[in-house]
């Protein structure tokens, strides 16, 4: 029990640090192209952005591994053991999607931040055919991750988990209970929005997952650490 309280303390803090390396990820992000939103969704403009943002775009996606995914993880196995006496297969079945979640998220931000800088480099030192090639190497590389691994198999992931842990979590904690499902909601309608073409649903579930997700894993540390 002692090696258990000292894990919960331990997931808690690292869930309370993950929120600002998440925040600050999102804002590099913006801020590697001067707040031109414009050029940061659009992968053939952002790869003939000047001054190159390549460095930036790098440390962004590190932020993002251990912003959103990696810190999440401890937390994910201290809720699973929080919640092992509520409906046990349902709460293995809810926990598995959220390791799948983290790890496929990680997966995707490491692919970006290790083929980003690479990418930039061979459009600036080619050609009008090398460019040619190298954004459309870039764009299809974003798509990948953006539109397939992320906000259609990560995000299904994660909406198992947080709709699932959210109503695990209401008979003890309601208020967490119900973030944790309006989490699970936003992260529904972004897959949902790609499936079916939806821009509007897509944005606005990916925009609210974005900003409270941090949320989400600070609060969620909080309970965990204050209840170790």
């Amino acid at each position: 029990m002692k090696n258990d309280a000292s894990f919960f303390r331990m997931a808690g803090f690292i869930a309370l640090l993950s929120a600002p390396a998440a925040l600050a990820s999102i804002l590099l992000v913006f801020a590697a192209f001067n707040w031109d939103f414009e050029t940061a969704f659009d992968p053939l403009k952002a790869i003939a952005y000047q001054p190159g943002p390549a460095a930036t775009l790098r440390w962004a996606w590190i932020l993002d591994i251990f912003g959103y995914y990696l810190p999440v993880l401890p937390l994910a196995l201290a809720l699973h053991s929080r919640l092992s006496g509520e409906a046990p297969l349902f709460n293995h079945l809810f926990t598995f999607s959220g390791l799948g979640y983290i790890l496929s998220g990680a997966i995707g931000a490491a692919m970006l931040a290790g083929a980003t800088a690479p990418q930039y480099e061979a459009y600036s030192a080619g050609d009008a055919a090398q460019k040619a090639i190298a954004a459309q190497v870039f764009a299809n590389l974003n798509n990948e991750v953006l539109s397939g691994i992320w906000n259609i198999f990560t995000m299904a992931l994660a909406a198992v988990w947080f709709l699932g842990t959210g109503w695990l979590l209401r008979p003890g904690n309601r208020l967490l209970g119900i973030f944790t499902t309006l989490l699970g909601i936003a992260s529904l309608a972004d897959v949902l929005g790609y499936v079916f073409h939806s821009e509007g649903m897509a944005m606005a579930g990916l925009n609210f997952y974005l900003f409270l997700a941090p949320v989400w894993a600070a609060w969620a540390g909080w309970v965990v650490w204050k209840n170790s």
